[in-house]
């Protein structure tokens, strides 16, 4: 389910969302998928659910749709 206006609000805000594991502009890694191994910066939240979907700017220069279960918060 995409995200209402007022929870993509929110989610830029850094206001927590419920199952929302990641803030705007978190720096995170790509554990899985098309394409792991990559890092970049979560820019929005796209979908809502049981495992959202994140638009990451990879460090490619280059905006993936990605799973929230494909990803992982880099510490540092």
């Amino acid at each position: 389910m995409r995200p209402t206006h007022e929870q993509s609000n929110a989610f830029l805000a850094h206001e927590p969302l419920p199952g929302v594991a990641f803030e705007h502009n978190a720096y995170v890694r790509v554990v899985s998928g098309e394409h792991a191994g990559d890092s970049g910066s979560v820019i929005n939240v796209e979908q809502l659910g049981q495992d959202p979907v994140y638009l990451v700017e990879l460090e490619s220069n280059s905006d993936a749709p990605i799973p929230q279960s494909c990803l992982r918060l880099v510490e540092g």
